[in-house]
């Protein structure tokens, strides 16, 4: 047997024979990071037992008689489930991390394995390449015999079915590769949301510890007057309807009644309430950051910049989702797609592009469109106040919020917030926020007789 078929065939047992798995080397995660993993999972149901207990007794006194020591017993238990929350949030950061990791870990993994992989079968088709060169007879000649060249022969074919195999697995590999990596890229759009509600959080607990403070130190008549507040059932009408109703992360303020009448709008074609439409456009609101202050600048790369300090923004749109679909809009509403504000993305991950009020990103909102277009009779524009309150509206409705009932819509502003992770533990603050600014714009609603 030649020297060359023998180096072949040695590199061929040796590399491309052997297991093409990334079952054993990717699957392989930092065990240090399981078992933290699994610590983190632990504590986290131990916390998410004691935010139930507090929700239960928040519910109870809800339904007591209105008094201040009422009002400061609801103020002690929001603030101890939001502190527990806050814990609850940090421990899940940090099993987002880890799980960052592990796939950081596990990529890394499959591309050096690819480029191994890639080196050998480049040596072994080049000595391939150099043995089909050869003329036949030469071949015969230093084979010694017909049995021994055909015997050479076959083992060459065998080996080109194997190098095929082998790129079939490096092609699968570099599925498994692109698989993680949009693992990774869901995990930072999570980390992102849990930073969020991380701060809102610290928020809630700084109010309420202030309103707490406050209703503690109020004088004898003080407390008198607060007791006969809380027993009034309505207020002022004329005040209530001029208050303002602020987005503030979007910059938009209007009259209560002006936001009410817009968002009856939009309840008369999805059957939405007025009052949780309102609480959740607005919890959108002030939870949002670098809303609506960016250009797209690149279509290519998704690239935009800011629009007060010209900073470029690597991750403004995602070139390979919202890019088109954006272009798409702005042309049909006779925008220019370089001078249309879209929310910039957050400094360390995730992308921004979100449009208008409702903050929709394009292709989600590509995937309301033709609803749209058929409830309010024209071409949707994102940057419309009552069709971005539809859509937002419409949105909600698909959630099952329609149903008007406490549970649905609860469950609905976890889905329009999270989405398939709807159910997780860790956003349930978000619900409960929404539900509970949802029931004091009704009292408001109520009281301007809507």
């Amino acid at each position: 047997m030649q020297p060359r078929f023998i180096l072949i065939a040695f590199i061929l047992s040796g590399v491309l024979f052997a297991p093409f798995s990334f079952a054993q080397e990717g699957a392989q995660d930092d065990i240090s990071n399981i078992d933290r993993r699994e610590e983190l999972k632990k504590e986290l149901n131990k916390i998410q037992g004691e935010i139930a207990t507090y929700r239960s007794e928040i519910k109870e006194k809800q339904g007591e008689e209105k008094s201040l020591s009422r009002e400061v017993a609801i103020l002690e238990s929001q603030i101890n489930k939001t502190q527990l929350e806050l814990g609850q949030t940090a421990l899940a950061i940090r099993a987002t991390e880890l799980s960052m990791e592990t796939n950081n870990i596990k990529i890394a993994e499959f591309s050096d394995k690819i480029e191994r992989e890639k080196l050998v079968i480049a040596e072994i088709m080049r000595a391939i390449y150099e043995e089909d060169a050869r003329d036949v007879v030469e071949l015969i000649m230093s084979a010694g015999d017909l049995s021994d060249f055909f015997e050479y022969q076959k083992y060459l074919d065998n080996i080109q079915i194997s190098l095929h195999g082998s790129l079939v697995n490096i092609k699968q590999s570099k599925q498994n590769i692109e698989q993680k990596q949009q693992e990774l890229e869901d995990e930072r759009e999570s980390q992102y949301k849990l930073k969020t509600l991380q701060q809102a959080q610290k928020a809630d607990v700084s109010s309420r510890k202030s309103q707490k403070g406050g209703l503690l130190n109020l004088t004898r008549d003080q407390k008198r007057e607060f007791e006969r507040a809380l027993s009034r059932k309505e207020r002022d009408i004329d005040q209530i309807r001029s208050q303002l109703f602020l987005l503030e992360g979007i910059g938009i303020s209007m009259p209560l009644h002006k936001a009410y009448e817009i968002a009856q709008s939009a309840s008369n074609v999805t059957g939405v309430r007025p009052a949780f439409l309102l609480a959740v456009l607005k919890q959108e609101s002030s939870w949002g950051k670098n809303v609506g202050q960016c250009f797209l600048v690149d279509p290519a790369t998704g690239a935009g910049k800011g629009k007060n300090t010209g900073n470029i923004y690597p991750r403004t749109m995602k070139p390979t989702r919202d890019v088109q679909p954006f272009l798409q809009i702005t042309q049909e509403l006779g925008r220019d797609p370089y001078n249309t504000l879209v929310s910039c993305p957050h400094p360390n991950y995730g992308y921004g592009g979100a449009m208008g009020p409702a903050q929709f990103i394009p292709s989600t909102w590509m995937g309301y469109k033709d609803r749209l277009t058929t409830l309010l009779g024209h071409t949707p524009d994102p940057w419309d106040l009552t069709d971005a309150f539809t859509a937002s509206a419409f949105k909600l409705a698909n959630g099952g919020a329609n149903a008007q009932t406490h549970s649905a819509e609860w469950k609905a502003a976890m889905v329009y917030y999270a989405g398939s992770r709807w159910n997780k533990p860790v956003y349930s603050f978000y619900g409960d926020s929404v539900m509970e600014l949802a029931a004091a714009i009704q009292q408001e609603i109520t009281a301007m007789g809507g």
